[in-house]
């Protein structure tokens, strides 16, 4: 049986729309991944358009070299500050400092020394649809190296030992806990250094991440529309339907 018309021309118009919904996401990826163009004669004669997925990778080399770098640095950092709070306990539990003392009926407690862990946690945005701009955040690792717009540091009690400054027999434990804590201090300068280095870069990558998922949901509604035209040929081209149309 053959079909109306009417039919046939919306057959024509939903074929139309694939072939034209085809065609734009030849061009986004085309856009989106970058291209040359050519400018004059041979091969070194052209202009070069990035796309932002090429910026991204760009930025990601250096971005994941330093994230790499900075993490190393603070497992040095963290392991250290656990080296000091070792001491510290090794140290009371031989009777250097002690919970207090008492000046006749009163009880004085000793002061503590709490050691504190430096903990790299991240921040950015997601990127992804519904709403790119909805935040992210955790603890930076060799899982996730890169993520983010900011890498920062938080600091987490680990525990605590009775102070035993000026006690003599006990030097040697307090010289060993000056000698850490001067190693953490050089280390943690050279890991902030790095850090204010990569939240610059990972800044200058986030409007090209912005522009990629621009893209991307274009591309998604696209194929979307795609779907729908070719579900409605489907329909119109069903045998089982020839009756009505």
């Amino acid at each position: 049986m053959s079909i109306s018309t009417q039919t046939a021309a919306l057959l024509d118009l939903y074929n139309q729309k694939i072939s034209s919904d085809t065609t734009q996401l030849q061009q986004i990826n085309y856009v989106q991944n970058g291209y040359t163009v050519q400018t004059g004669i041979g091969t070194t004669e052209y202009v070069k358009v990035w796309g932002p997925e090429e910026i991204i990778e760009n930025y990601n080399y250096p971005i994941l070299k330093l994230d790499n770098r900075i993490l190393e640095l603070n497992i040095d950092i963290v392991n250290l500050q656990s080296q000091v709070l070792s001491v510290g306990q090794t140290a009371n539990s031989v009777g250097c400092g002690s919970t207090g003392y008492f000046i006749g009926t009163s009880f004085v407690p000793n002061t503590t020394t709490t050691v504190n862990q430096d903990n790299l946690n991240y921040r950015g945005y997601s990127y992804t649809f519904p709403n790119p701009f909805s935040q992210i955040s955790g603890t930076l690792s060799n899982a996730n190296l890169g993520i983010g717009t900011r890498n920062y540091i938080t600091q987490s009690s680990i525990g605590s030992y009775y102070d035993f400054t000026g006690i003599g027999s006990c030097a040697g434990y307090a010289t060993s806990i000056t000698n850490l804590n001067n190693q953490i201090v050089g280390i943690q300068s050279t890991r902030n250094d790095l850090i204010d280095k990569v939240n610059f870069l990972k800044i200058g990558r986030s409007q090209y991440e912005l522009q990629n998922y621009a893209y991307n949901q274009s591309k998604s509604q696209i194929n979307t529309s795609i779907g729908i035209s070719s579900s409605i040929i489907n329909f119109l081209e069903d045998s089982n339907n020839a009756e009505w149309l």
